[in-house]
């Protein structure tokens, strides 16, 4: 390679151009972005020692999210979610689920409606394993 290695010399870009031009990468072996990077080059040339704009980052969060944070310190397990499939929702959405409907349906506390909700969701996870535990063991006797 005709220059260093080191990003701080030149682009990515330059460098891939260089060796192009001095026959050290076949035409063939060309990136496929080099094609796009060329028909739509950035606005800023990407370089290690460009000055970023100084910009204020505004802190995000959502009405649900100290609910969340709640809900994960108080349960100890939380099972992994199958990303995969869609139609399956996690723990922390169907917590959630629960605590909206009972806030829309009965005036309570925050922290009335939150214990409600745990309750139910306790509930319901223990039914659900319950009837895994029960389908499983009426698969070992058949």
């Amino acid at each position: 390679m005709a220059q260093s290695r080191l990003e701080k010399i030149g682009t990515i870009y330059s460098r891939v151009i260089s060796l192009l031009k001095g026959k050290a990468m076949k035409e063939e072996d060309k990136p496929i972005w080099l094609a796009v990077y060329e028909a739509f080059p950035p606005k800023y040339e990407p370089r290690y020692d460009r000055q970023l704009p100084r910009k204020e980052i505004r802190p995000i969060f959502y009405e649900e999210d100290l609910i969340r944070v709640r809900f994960h310190k108080d349960q100890n397990f939380i099972p992994a979610t199958n990303l995969a499939n869609e139609n399956v929702k996690s723990a922390t959405q169907n917590f959630l689920s629960i605590y909206k409907t009972i806030k829309e349906q009965e005036e309570l506390s925050e922290n009335s409606v939150y214990e409600k909700a745990m309750q139910q969701y306790i509930l319901e996870v223990e039914t659900r394993m319950s009837k895994k535990v029960e389908s499983k063991s009426s698969n070992i006797f058949t």
